[in-house]
C-alpha cells in the first residue's frame, strides 16, 4: 500500500511540475535544428548522505558509535557521495538533466531503539543478537531529473525581484540503483544479512542488487562569473523497496530513503560558433 502511495503522489508531483513546464514552453520557440548545440551544462557536486529507514538512529541527525573494540575508529552514519550532470536548458523555467552519482550511505541502531519492534534474523549464527545492528551501502546510480525554476514565483510572493544570477529550482525524478548492502552486529561485527555479498560473508558477490529510484529535491544556483555557476543541492532518494540497509522490521520505517545534501559548480558549455565563408 505504501509504495503504491509513494508512487501516486509521485506521479501527480511529476506530473504537476511538467505542467507548469509545459505553459512556459508553449511561449518558447524552441530550435530543434540548434537542440544539441546550445544550452548545455555539466555539473559535479561532493556532499554528505544521510539514511533513513529500519537500522538508522535519528531520522535527521547523524549518529555516531565509539569505543568499538574491533576497530581503530568510530562507526559513523554520515558518508559522502559525488555526483556528475549533464542538462539541458528548455527555457527560463523548465530544464532536465541526466545525472550520475555514486558512494555510500550507512546507518546505526542501538538496542534501546528496538524495543517493541520484531527483528528478522535470518540466519541462526545472529539469533538472539539484539544489541544493536549496523550497516554500510556502497551505491551507484543514474538519474533522469526535471527542473522548474522558482524565482517568478518567489517574485510575485515576495514582491521583490530576484537577483538575476541567482535561480532557485525543484526537481523531480526518478532512477535506478545498483547496490551492495551489509548488515552486521553493531558491537561485534558479527554478519547478520546483506544484498550483493556471498551469504555469511562479507566477501562482494560479482552483481550488486538493482532497485528503482523516486527523486525529489531543490538546488539554488548561483552563476559566479560568465558560464560558472556555485550549486547548493538538497535531494530526497526513496527506494521502492526495504533492502538499502538489509534489514525488515515489523513496524519499521517501510521503504528505505536517503537525503544527499551537496556543494557543487556547473559550468555552461560554450554555443557552438559556425564557420563562414
Amino acid at each position: 500500500m505504501l509504495k503504491k502511495l509513494t508512487l501516486i503522489i509521485s506521479t501527480v508531483v511529476l506530473s504537476s511540475s511538467l505542467l507548469f513546464g509545459q505553459k512556459d514552453l508553449d511561449q518558447t520557440t524552441i530550435d530543434v535544428s540548434n537542440f544539441f548545440e546550445k544550452d548545455w551544462s555539466i555539473g559535479f557536486n561532493y556532499g554528505i548522505t544521510k539514511f533513513n529507514g529500519d537500522i538508522s538512529q535519528y531520522a535527521f541527525v547523524c549518529a555516531k558509535q565509539t569505543g568499538l573494540s574491533y576497530q581503530d575508529s568510530d562507526f559513523q552514519e554520515s558518508r559522502s557521495a559525488f555526483a556528475f550532470s549533464l542538462e539541458k536548458k528548455i527555457s527560463n523555467k523548465f530544464s532536465f538533466n541526466i545525472e550520475y552519482v555514486t558512494g555510500e550511505f550507512a546507518g546505526l541502531r542501538r538496542p534501546n531503539e528496538y524495543i517493541g519492534y520484531e527483528i528478522d534474523y535470518p540466519y541462526e549464527i545472529a539469533e538472539g543478537s539484539l544489541d544493536g545492528n549496523k550497516f554500510v551501502t556502497s551505491f551507484n546510480e543514474i538519474d533522469m531529473l526535471f527542473n522548474y525554476s522558482l524565482n517568478s514565483c518567489l517574485t510575485n510572493s515576495i514582491k521583490k525581484e530576484l537577483p538575476e544570477n541567482l535561480s532557485v529550482i525543484v526537481k523531480m525524478g526518478f532512477g535506478y540503483n545498483v547496490f551492495r548492502s551489509l548488515r552486521t552486529n553493531l558491537y561485534s561485527d558479527e554478519y547478520v544479512y546483506s544484498h550483493g555479498y556471498d551469504e555469511l560473508t562479507k566477501n562482494e558477490s560479482k552483481n550488486g542488487i538493482a532497485e528503482s529510484v523516486i527523486i525529489y529535491g531543490a538546488k539554488i544556483k548561483y552563476e559566479i562569473n560568465d558560464g560558472v555557476s556555485l550549486l547548493v543541492d538538497y535531494t530526497v532518494r526513496n527506494s521502492l523497496s526495504d533492502k538499502w540497509d538489509s534489514s525488515i522490521m515489523d513496524g519499521g520505517q517501510g521503504n528505505d530513503k536517503f537525503s544527499l545534501f551537496s556543494c557543487g559548480l556547473a559550468y555552461t558549455i560554450p554555443e557552438k560558433v559556425n564557420a563562414k565563408d
